[in-house]
């Protein structure tokens, strides 16, 4: 395990991790501090990021081939977990907060539809790399992806978990973008789903009862029209938000340790950027908002190393997009620049669940950039290597001997670009 850390070219990709580990437990730390409550999350969100680290370093062990052939069996085990939660009896998974959506099984507990995403973008990988799945037109193609996001984004919203439901809608309007080769079919989505917005929101001011009929929950109206006239309900329903963006103004250009004049609930997990913002001040958001961005450039660096349409190349650009959207989420509802939709921070909010399950992406990217790395080595070595003549005097014409180049017949597998310019 030492020898992992210490290999310099997972290094270059851990040290966020490890970033992100102290800066999530510094703001826990900092949340039950201002909150007058014990440290007791701070030492379960610190065996979290132990399991996380180790679950990191068992897809080492993993070869990247291995992964991409049981991207199937992931994503039926991922529809497993999100089907069992109904089958259950309530005392494995109760109701909390109005929705059903965690295995409780005493020592620890269980979110399915956070390990849903990482089987559904596994199995999304698989899909679109295929060339048979290229070759088709753009209506199959969306058809294909829709039905496979479909199931699992059903199942989640079943079970009243509308912020992880949320992410498979954008993780199906970015594979729009990314496998659609005619600019109309990306338009027709797209304006499809801002005249969706559009009719929600007049129909939450003007029509509340209408959404009500189609399926939207009360307490998600109020949410709605909370974010829209906060003053209106700055009682119940938009108090909570109000008093998020008072500590956040409290921080100012370099932060405050004042203890919270009001208590926050979640704020350790649904608001942990308010900690920031309140603790460090707008000079220490903008850094750790850099901080992101390097990681996104990061991997970006190693997309480009990939060869381009294989499975290692969509996987790492779906695994950006979900921890993109819940990381801008997060944000975006902790400023009340959207409704409250409730989604952690990747990485940085207390919780079991999400953290394992971005370990899980993590640590394949992981393992993707170990991957071609070694191959690079592997190719600059053919390419310097200069063999002396040799003679064979074998007479292979009177022989059934056959010669196969094992080194092509890889060539299926390879995860580096490189390997098409030899």
């Amino acid at each position: 395990m030492l020898n992992f850390i210490k290999n310099k070219t997972n290094l270059s990709i851990m040290i966020f991790y490890f970033i992100f580990a102290i800066t999530s437990l510094t703001l826990i730390m900092l949340a039950q501090y201002n909150n007058n409550q014990t440290p007791k999350l701070f030492i379960k969100q610190f065996i979290f990021y132990l399991l996380g680290f180790f679950v990191i370093y068992i897809f080492q062990k993993i070869p990247v081939d291995y992964i991409e052939r049981f991207s199937i069996f992931f994503y039926l085990l991922g529809l497993t977990l999100l089907i069992g939660i109904f089958l259950v009896p309530p005392s494995i998974a109760p109701i909390v907060n109005g929705a059903r959506s965690w295995y409780n099984f005493g020592l620890f507990t269980l979110q399915p539809s956070e390990f849903a995403k990482v089987s559904t973008v596994a199995m999304v990988s698989l899909l679109i790399k295929e060339k048979s799945f290229r070759e088709n037109t753009d209506s199959i193609k969306l058809l294909k992806l829709l039905l496979i996001i479909a199931i699992p984004f059903i199942l989640v919203l079943r079970e009243n978990d509308l912020g992880n439901g949320l992410f498979f809608i954008f993780l199906f309007l970015g594979l729009v973008f990314l496998v659609s080769t005619h600019k109309k079919t990306l338009l027709n989505i797209y304006s499809v789903v801002l005249v969706g917005i559009g009719i929600i929101i007049l129909g939450a001011l003007y029509f509340p009862r209408v959404l009500g009929l189609v399926g939207l929950k009360g307490y998600q109206l109020k949410r709605i029209l909370s974010w829209l006239n906060p003053e209106a309900y700055k009682l119940d329903y938009s108090y909570q938000i109000t008093q998020v963006l008072s500590e956040i103004k409290r921080g100012g250009l370099t932060g405050t340790f004042a203890k919270n004049k009001n208590y926050i609930d979640e704020q350790f997990n649904d608001f942990i950027f308010s900690i920031l913002a309140k603790n460090f001040g707008f000079i220490g958001t903008f850094f750790f908002l850099i901080f992101f961005f390097i990681l996104i450039l990061r991997l970006f660096s190693i997309v480009k190393k990939c060869e381009q349409g294989n499975y290692s190349y969509y996987f790492i650009l779906l695994a950006m997009c979900s921890f993109c959207f819940s990381f801008f989420i997060n944000i975006f509802s902790t400023l009340s620049i959207i409704p409250v939709i409730g989604i952690s921070m990747p990485f940085v909010s207390y919780g079991g669940s999400s953290l394992i399950a971005n370990s899980i992406l993590f640590g394949i990217i992981v393992k993707i950039n170990a991957t071609i790395h070694e191959e690079y080595l592997e190719d600059e070595y053919y390419e310097n290597y200069e063999e002396e003549p040799y003679i064979d005097k074998y007479d292979y014409q009177e022989s059934n001997y056959q010669y196969e180049e094992p080194y092509d017949n890889q060539k299926e597998y390879r995860r580096s670009r490189k390997f098409k310019n030899r």
